[in-house]
């Protein structure tokens, strides 16, 4: 049941004051179709999306260098390596991007769309949205193209239009509405929506994410968002402040550099550096092969297989490999559930962290896998992000 904000304000405040004035939260509902119903991973589905999320980093890594006119920091040059093919709104994980998915309303017309704080542009289906039928709809006479991985591409017309989000209103805001069919018709969803910087957004700089048209036009009173991701029933996404019921302990916070257009940080796994880009859009941890092997080696008992050239883990399910991400000086430890991302024929248990050949950045994707062992805060207005363990 959907509450009204006006109910759920007046709850809280009732209650224990956990949301900051404004702050809306969207429950999330996780479903995951690479794990079939016997808990067997179907390595060549996942290996599509490996394709995918290694063609939205070098979509993103183009971006970056039209937009500021020069090469991202963390670039890589890959010679000669190639690789194989307070108010609530319900979001589920899509069942082919592994995105948290929810309603959102362009211009009087509800659809649920992804949001994913590895991009920065909103791009839905052409069934999605029609901007005939909205009397507020613009058109802004540019248009665009974004690739996402197997030959899949959205391209067409930029728009303005009014935009809605669990009680959030914004006018103007910017939506590609594709002419072509890049998200499958058997997702619960029609569109992606980016939460990262601009820098790296595919429309021209004029045309903002959609929380950054939030936070100008002051409709959330702080520019801050809490994911808060389980394997089960409770996901949360909280828009405009946050929600203190939803971690235990201290949060411990971390700056980030928005001129690089990524939620990127320093971390560490098992006590090795590295630079962490917190994905909500991405399903595991992945990285540059060698620097994976250099982490999975102190791991006891660990099988590699390479899947269309991103390099996995098995291991005995008898046994849970002991895996610690630092980050902003704290330590999260993973639980038995996250190191563990379903079984292979054998059944051996595979592990969520893979290697991937052709990684355009020096930088690991740190996903879904870490999100269900946290609670992670996105602070635009200091520019930092927050991390405190699940309640």
């Amino acid at each position: 049941m959907q509450l009204s904000l006006k109910f759920v304000t007046g709850l809280l405040l009732a209650s224990s004051a956990a949301f900051a004035e404004n702050a809306n939260e969207i429950s999330l509902e996780r479903r995951n179709s690479f794990i079939s119903s016997n808990n067997e991973l179907n390595v060549n589905l996942f290996s599509k999306h490996m394709v995918q999320i290694d063609h939205k980093y070098k979509t993103a890594l183009n971006n970056y260098k039209r937009n500021i006119g020069k090469d991202h920091p963390l670039l890589r040059l890959l010679l000669g390596q190639k690789r194989g093919g307070p108010a609530s709104l319900d979001l589920t994980d899509v069942q082919n991007e592994q995105l948290w998915a929810g309603e959102v309303t362009f211009g009087g017309q509800t659809f649920g769309i992804d949001f994913d704080t590895g991009s920065a542009d909103t791009l839905v289906n052409p069934s999605a949205y029609n901007p005939k039928k909205s009397k507020s709809a613009k058109n802004t006479h540019e248009s665009f193209q974004a690739s996402y991985g197997d030959g899949t591409t959205a391209k067409g017309a930029i728009y303005t239009d009014s935009f809605e989000i669990a009680g959030l209103k914004a006018k103007n805001v910017a939506i590609g509405h594709s002419t072509t069919k890049f998200i499958d018709d058997q997702d619960p969803s029609e569109g992606i929506s980016g939460m990262a910087f601009p820098s790296i957004q595919t429309f021209p700089k004029q045309y903002k994410p959609f929380f950054e048209s939030l936070k100008d036009q002051k409709a959330v009173s702080q520019g801050v968002f809490q994911f808060t991701l389980k394997s089960g029933k409770g996901s949360t996404l909280t828009l405009g402040g946050v929600d203190s019921s939803k971690y235990t302990g201290d949060v411990a916070y971390t700056d980030v550099d928005p001129s690089q257009g990524f939620w990127l940080t320093d971390a560490k796994i098992n006590g090795k550096g590295i630079k962490a880009i917190i994905d909500s859009g991405s399903t595991i941890i992945s990285g540059p092969t060698d620097q994976v092997r250099s982490v999975v080696q102190g791991l006891k008992g660990m099988t590699p297989f390479n899947q269309g050239g991103t390099i996995m883990y098995t291991y005995d399910c008898s046994q849970t490999p002991s895996i610690t991400i630092n980050v902003a000086g704290k330590d999260f430890k993973l639980g038995k559930a996250q190191t563990r991302y379903g079984t292979v024929q054998g059944g051996k248990c595979v592990l969520p962290i893979a290697g991937q050949d052709g990684m355009p950045m020096d930088a690991w994707i740190v996903g879904d896998t870490f999100f269900q062992a946290t609670s992670i805060i996105f602070d635009t207005d200091k520019n930092r992000m927050g991390f405190a363990k699940q309640a």
